[in-house]
C-alpha cells in the first residue's frame, strides 16, 4: 500500500510516494540476516530500497544478501558506525531506516512512520515502539517504552528512551546535515546521534510497532568499562547546551547519575564473577574508573567477594524477559545487546 498515488504531488508542492531506504550493517550476520532481509522486503509501502552493507563478514552473509532483490556493498572491517554511512551515502530514498542484522521489522513499519512525519513535517525523524523475541521468533514481550509527545531532547539527557533505532525513520536531509554517526564512537553512536538531532529539531513519537528487537544467547556478554566511558563521553558533550536551562541542567544531571548507576553496577557484577580479582583484565583501570564515577561499586565489590552467594548467577535474557513482564530495557547501540557476530563492528 502507498501513502500517495504515484507520482503524484501534494498542493505544496512536497515529494508524495517518497522512496525509503532501509540500510542493513553485517557483520558475520548469516544466523538472521534472511529475515532481516525478508522482513525490510516485505513492506506494505512498496517504494522502498534495501541496501545491505557488509563490513568485512567471513561468512556467508555475501551469499544470502546477493540471493535477494538488493544492494549489496562490501567493505573491509571499519566498524558500525562507517557501515551506516556508507549505506546512507549510497542511498537514494528521502527516508532512512536502519535495521540491524539480527532484527526485523513489521510489515506495516515504514508506512507507520512515514504518516506520522506526513502529518508533521517540521520533525526530523519518527520514532515507534518495537517488541522482544527470542531467537526462535518467539515473542518474548512489549518494550513498555514512553511515547512522549513534548521536551524528547531532555528525556534523551535523562536516557536513551528511543532504545531501538529499527524503531526509527530519519529525514535523510537532517542526517546529512548532522554528519551521520560519529565514526571516532565505538559504542552509543546511536545515542550521540539522537541527540545532537533532538536539540536543534523536534522529534515526533508514536505507539506503532515498528521492529522486533532479537535476544539471543550470544548477547548476553557486556564492556562495562567501554560503555562506561562511552555514554559518558556522548552525554558530557552536551554540558554546553545543557546550561542552557534549569530542565535540561536538571535532565543533564539525571542522566549523568543514571548511566554511572547503571554501568558502574554492571562492571562490578563482571568483576565480582571472576575467580580472581587479579585475573580481571586492565584491573587498575577498573578500578580507577568505579572509583572516579562510581565509588560505591568499590564497597559493592568487596562485599560480592566476601560473600559471592549474593551474585545471582545471571539467567538468559530470553528467560528473564519471560519471568518479568516488564524487562530490564537495554538500549540497541550497547554492545550487550548485539554480539559481535551479528553486528558491524
Amino acid at each position: 500500500m502507498s501513502l500517495y498515488p504515484e507520482n503524484e504531488k501534494t498542493a505544496a508542492g512536497l515529494e508524495t510516494n517518497p522512496l525509503v531506504s532501509i540500510i542493513i550493517p553485517c557483520y558475520n550476520g548469516e544466523a538472521f540476516l534472511q529475515e532481516a532481509i525478508e522482513s525490510a522486503l516485505a513492506q506494505s509501502y512498496r517504494r522502498v530500497e534495501v541496501i545491505v552493507v557488509d563490513d568485512g563478514s567471513t561468512d556467508r552473509s555475501g551469499e544470502i544478501a546477493r540471493a535477494f532483490p538488493v544492494r549489496y556493498l562490501y567493505h573491509a572491517n571499519r566498524g558500525l558506525c562507517a557501515s551506516r554511512n556508507e549505506g546512507v551515502r549510497a542511498s537514494k530514498g528521502s527516508y532512512i531506516l536502519f535495521l540491524d542484522a539480527d532484527d526485523r521489522l513489521k510489515p506495516d513499519a515504514i508506512e507507520n512512520g512515514l504518516c506520522v512525519l506526513a502529518d508533521q513535517p517540521d520533525c526530523a525523524m519518527s520514532v515507534g515502539d518495537h517488541m522482544f523475541i527470542c531467537q526462535d521468533r518467539m515473542h518474548v514481550a512489549a518494550s513498555r517504552k514512553e511515547c512522549l509527545s513534548e521536551f524528547h531532547y531532555e528525556a534523551l539527557l535523562r536516557s536513551n528512551f528511543i532504545e531501538m533505532i529499527s524503531s526509527v525513520i530519519f529525514r535523510r536531509s537532517v542526517l546529512e546535515e548532522m554528519g551521520g554517526f560519529n565514526p571516532g564512537l565505538k559504542v552509543a553512536e546511536d545515542y550521540d546521534l539522537y541527540l545532537r538531532i533532538a536539540r536543534k529539531y523536534p522529534i515526533c513519537c508514536h505507539t506503532a510497532v515498528m521492529a522486533e528487537y532479537r535476544i539471543h544467547d550470544r548477547n548476553a556478554s557486556r564492556n562495562s568499562q567501554l560503555m562506561l566511558t562511552t555514554t559518558l563521553q556522548v552525554l558530557r558533550s552536551q554540558a554546553p547546551y545543557a546550561q542552557q536551562s534549569a530542565r535540561r541542567l536538571l535532565a543533564f544531571l539525571s542522566g549523568l547519575d543514571r548511566w554511572r548507576k547503571q554501568y558502574g553496577r554492571q562492571l562490578v557484577n563482571e568483576m565480582a564473577r571472576s575467580l580472581s580479582l587479579a585475573q580481571v583484565p586492565e584491573l587498575g583501570g577498573k578500578l580507577l574508573l568505579l572509583l572516579n564515577n562510581y565509588p560505591n561499586g568499590l564497597a559493592m565489590l568487596l562485599l560480592l567477594r566476601v560473600a559471592p552467594g549474593l551474585a545471582k548467577k545471571r539467567p538468559t535474557l530470553c528467560a528473564r524477559s519471560l519471568a518479568h513482564p516488564t524487562p530490564h530495557r537495554t538500549p540497541t547501540w550497547m554492545p550487550a545487546t548485539r554480539p559481535s557476530s551479528t553486528r558491524a563492528s
